[in-house]
């Protein structure tokens, strides 16, 4: 066997990168999204570990860009400030002397409540029902002979309005009691 020595000033000859290997790296640092695709195509002899560690940092230089723009905003000294969240308390006396510091103690009540002012609403009375017989122009309580079952039952007001007049031998309501 016979094995040829290299000269000591000519250097080994390196293979020559394929076309379509620079195309994927042109298309890599151009555009990225169409660079992946050819990268994992078939027609690219890279090997499965070259191309997981490009997709790899292509994932992360995206992730480095990005990030900071989805991050919230950082809220500015100042805007809006809660005053019911505060604490409503005044404290009366002398000023105290920077020596003195941790002389005093102060009770504070956990909470004030304002005061608050309590409206009741007027009671309306109650409603008055009477008996109203139809064609009839009196109306009745549900004790008189002349109220039926047929009877209409409507309020005081309806009757009233109705043009029925109060009964003489039952003597019903003629108006609300004052109230």
């Amino acid at each position: 066997m016979h094995v040829k020595a290299q000269s000591p000033g000519r250097r080994p000859k390196k293979r020559a990168m394929p076309r379509y290997s620079k195309a994927v790296i042109r298309w890599l640092i151009f555009c990225f999204p169409a660079g992946l695709l050819m990268m994992w195509s078939d027609r690219c002899r890279w090997s499965r570990q070259t191309k997981s560690l490009i997709s790899c940092g292509i994932a992360g230089a995206l992730i480095a860009v990005l990030l900071p723009i989805t991050l919230p905003p950082q809220r500015a000294a100042g805007g809006v400030q809660l005053v019911s969240a505060q604490p409503v308390i005044a404290i009366q006396g002398p000023c105290q002397d920077p020596e003195d510091v941790g002389a005093f103690e102060v009770d504070v009540p956990i909470s004030i409540k304002p005061p608050s002012v309590v409206v009741e609403p007027t009671p309306e009375p109650p409603a008055i029902y009477v008996y109203c017989n139809t064609g009839g122009k009196y109306y009745h309580t549900g004790k008189c002979r002349y109220a039926t079952k047929k009877s209409a039952y409507l309020s005081l007001d309806t009757a009233l309005d109705k043009g029925f007049t109060p009964c003489k031998d039952c003597n019903p309501p003629a108006e609300y009691p004052p109230g």
